[in-house]
């Protein structure tokens, strides 16, 4: 198991180093620069030279990428061309936010998809069935601003139940701070739970095959049990890979959703940045993002491997 592990570590060391080579060069590809987005196109082509200079702009790439990840490696992600306040310290300032709504979302489509697909996945070609599945497919096709547009409209213009928009820290104000986080987290709790669900439902299919399941039928025990025991239990492995693919679509649903809410998280700063040109700010939040995404599904295939020792011979 150790080996495993450190294996699969090593292999996140170069999967790191390409996603930065990435993030530098994907940046330089967006038209425009910092200094243009800050003085505009018909800016003083003296005082644009002078700040590009000063950032480091006019130096080759090659020096300019060394620099960056020179100082990525000591914790320093430079300073925001726009605000000129250090990077670490903006995204450690709004990191909390958005670690509280992509947890709350995820227990959200975890509630809705788990159930949903086990239930799906037992009763293949039923009514069910069908129904399930045909609210995942509707469910996929919806966006996610729409989808939170509509539950703003109803539990907070018409019910008045719960805030439309605001932040608090858990820690300040728990009750309120739920109340804040519930429409952003069902918002993006119902956009991620069709992908779990679809998922979670192919897994129990797969291990309802196995033959183990018509013998549990045949000593006579309980449809529940059955399923809860035997199938759910054996289709965990699977379930938890399910889990690290959908990082992806919590990490990319969260931007989208801190717009709408008006959430101080760090997918607001991800839609400034760009629209700014803060190429400093965009490659810090494209490395983090990334290495979070590798990171869980990292921890997912040691957890998996720990549920099946199979999967460590593959």
């Amino acid at each position: 198991m150790l080996r495993y592990a450190l294996g699969r570590i090593l292999l996140a060391v170069p999967l790191l180093f390409g996603l930065s080579v990435l993030s530098f060069v994907y940046v330089r590809l967006i038209p425009g620069d910092p200094v243009t987005a800050m003085l505009g196109v018909n800016s003083n082509p003296t005082v644009v030279a002078q700040l590009r200079e000063q950032f480091g702009l006019d130096r080759p790439l090659l020096g300019q990428y060394g620099d960056w990840l020179a100082g990525v490696m000591r914790g320093d992600f430079g300073v925001s061309f726009r605000s000129q306040l250090p990077i670490s310290t903006i995204i450690v300032d709004r990191i909390p936010a958005t670690l509280q709504l992509a947890g709350a979302g995820l227990v959200v489509s975890l509630l809705i998809a788990i159930p949903a697909g086990v239930a799906a996945g037992t009763r293949p070609g039923s009514r069910l069935d069908s129904l399930i599945t045909s609210a995942t497919l509707f469910g996929l096709a919806v966006p996610a601003f729409f989808l939170g547009t509509l539950l703003m409209l109803f539990f907070s213009l018409k019910l008045n139940l719960v805030p439309s928009q605001g932040y608090v820290p858990f820690a300040d104000d728990p009750a309120q701070s739920l109340r804040l986080t519930l429409l952003p987290a069902l918002t993006l709790g119902l956009a991620i739970s069709p992908y779990l669900a679809r998922l979670t439902r192919s897994a129990v299919l797969e291990t309802a095959q196995e033959p183990f399941v018509p013998f549990a039928r045949a000593k006579g025990l309980a449809p529940r049990k059955i399923s809860v025991g035997y199938v759910l239990r054996n289709a965990l492995p699977s379930l938890v890979a399910a889990l690290g693919l959908t990082v992806a679509s919590l990490m990319a649903g969260s931007i989208v959703v801190e717009a709408l809410f008006n959430w101080p998280g760090t997918g607001r700063l991800v839609t400034g940045a760009v629209t700014e040109r803060d190429y400093a700010m965009v490659e810090a939040l494209l490395l983090i993002y990334g290495g979070l995404f590798i990171a869980v599904n990292l921890a997912c295939e040691i957890a998996q491997s720990l549920l099946d020792p199979r999967v460590r011979l593959t």
